[in-house]
């Protein structure tokens, strides 16, 4: 980190304390937060790749106790309906329904007695097969057939990896966010078929949630299930039929799994379009959640509820916590 980001780190950790010290931003105010994964490993978590969407278990912790300070963790009904509360109502969802949900993050939720909601890409449920970015960054970073990797990708027309060196380090994982974020503007059925052909060849185990541990958790009450698509695809670049067979699929997978599945759908995409909209509606969606957002207006679109997403950085720290929140 140069010298002035780590001034502008800084700069941000004092004025979150500093807003939090006025103690009247979060008043009545409501908020569902994104998360996606929580590692047993802080370090392994802190990388630049994983950062974006990994929380290690004390970085967990550290968010939870830093909301329940200032706000009352609710589930995602409450958090949906005005109060008058002098602290706020935030709601915590997980995206895509990662094997460490259960194993990490639900023992320390059930640990607070805090509830959550996880959207569950249910193509994952219990199947040999992965998300496409951590199948092709995982692979790379664990050196495990890179080259084979590196061919597949090329071979499929999709951008050369940065192969890695031979003792990977903070500069690689660095490198490693920057393709992974440019394979996210590359068709995503192109890339989701490369990861697919892909993991076989390198000993990673089920990404996704086993059924048994989605029906476990429902039963103990404080944990609902919601629909995030089959596979793990951005909408926004598929044809209609495609969209709708995400949502209607995924959604039909789930009640079939869950005694009271939520309705709510979680859309892939940050930021869904008018045209995602209105084919969620078309498919009998009446609440769907965008990727990112603020906090929740008293008049707000049923179909792009917006949702703040939690990083590791801000999960780490109280200080840029209350500062990300209250600039959203």
């Amino acid at each position: 980190m140069t010298h002035w980001n780590l001034a502008l780190d800084m700069a941000q950790r004092l004025r979150g304390h500093w807003r939090r010290s006025l103690r009247v931003p979060l008043q009545g105010r409501r908020a569902i937060l994104v998360l996606h994964r929580v590692l047993p490993d802080e370090a392994a978590a802190r990388l630049p790749h994983r950062a974006p969407y990994c929380l290690g278990p004390e970085s967990f912790k550290h968010l939870l106790m830093s909301l329940v300070e200032v706000s009352r963790i609710v589930c995602l009904d409450t958090a949906l309906k005005p109060h008058h509360d002098p602290r706020a109502c935030i709601a915590l969802t997980f995206d895509d329904g990662w094997r460490d949900n259960a194993e990490v993050a639900a023992p320390l939720l059930e640990h607070y007695a805090l509830p959550a909601s996880i959207f569950v890409t249910t193509g994952l449920l219990g199947r040999p097969r992965g998300v496409w970015w951590e199948v092709i960054g995982e692979g790379l970073w664990q050196g495990r057939a890179t080259q084979r990797i590196h061919d597949a990708l090329c071979d499929a027309g999709l951008p050369a990896p940065p192969l890695p060196p031979a003792h990977p380090d903070h500069a690689y994982s660095e490198a490693l966010l920057d393709y992974l974020t440019q394979l996210r503007q590359c068709d995503p059925l192109t890339v989701n078929a490369t990861a697919e052909a892909l993991y076989p060849d390198l000993d990673q185990p089920p990404h996704g949630l086993d059924p048994f541990s989605v029906k476990r958790l429902e039963h103990g009450g404080l944990f609902r299930f919601g629909a995030h698509g089959v596979l793990s695809e951005s909408l926004e670049p598929l044809s209609d039929a495609r969209v709708c067979w995400h949502i209607r699929r995924s959604r039909d997978d789930l009640a079939k799994l869950c005694q009271a599945p939520l309705e709510a759908f979680a859309y892939p995409d940050e930021q869904p379009s008018a045209r995602l909209r209105r084919l969620a509606s078309r498919c009998g969606v009446r609440q769907a959640l965008a990727g990112r957002g603020g906090w929740l207006a008293p008049q707000l679109d049923p179909l792009a509820i917006p949702r703040i997403p939690i990083s590791q950085p801000v999960a780490q720290s109280p200080g840029r916590l209350y500062d990300w929140l209250l600039s959203s």
